[in-house]
């Protein structure tokens, strides 16, 4: 089973339908395309909080604007010294941010990680960790990523599990409760 298939099982049925054109303007302004999965997940999710960490924003929603957000982020990574934080995968002295081959932000957490993806022909997830000034990189796609986060793998580091029991939580970010209300909860899974 491929993972968007394992991560829709896990999360339960979509809550939204995709918006043709949601995602043209953000894409053209920042030279790149979103990974697919990605926006599938936004379009069906978001705007949401996952299991009280994960904050993801949508393109359409006037107050959790993902493109505000996304430009709010690459401005602040971009405004960094990177001299002593700079892992080893990365090509150049420093990590790019925002242009066709440099990192672009997906989503953040309460517990000061950010998760990037950096466009080309394979998938690569790099997710940012503060508290640990430093980068590490999955070579995954965003549905892996997340269904793994979500089932309590090291998916932001080592030792950096975040497995909550039960079901996956979904709170409606103020001003986005939509039919199910303030939250709500995936499917049922035995662990």
């Amino acid at each position: 089973m491929e993972y968007w298939a394992k991560l829709v099982e896990l999360l339960g049925p979509p809550s939204h339908s995709m918006r043709p054109g949601t995602w043209d303007a953000l894409e053209s302004d920042l030279g790149i395309c979103f990974p697919a999965d990605y926006k599938e997940f936004i379009d069906s999710y978001a705007p949401v909080r996952l299991n009280s960490h994960l904050h993801f924003t949508h393109p359409s929603h006037l107050e959790w604007d993902l493109k505000k957000w996304v430009f709010v982020t690459l401005e602040a990574y971009q405004g960094l010294d990177w001299v002593d934080l700079t892992p080893s995968e990365f090509e150049s002295a420093d990590p790019r941010f925002g242009d066709p081959d440099g990192l672009v932000p997906l989503v953040d957490s309460d517990r000061g990680e950010c998760v990037f993806f950096q466009p080309g022909e394979a998938p690569r997830m790099y997710v940012y960790v503060g508290s640990d000034d430093d980068f590490y990189r999955y070579d995954m796609t965003f549905s892996e990523w997340l269904y793994r986060y979500l089932r309590g793998e090291d998916m932001t580091g080592p030792n950096s599990s975040a497995f909550i029991p039960g079901p996956v939580r979904f709170d409606a970010l103020p001003g986005a409760e939509g039919s199910r209300g303030a939250f709500w909860f995936g499917s049922h899974r035995s662990e």
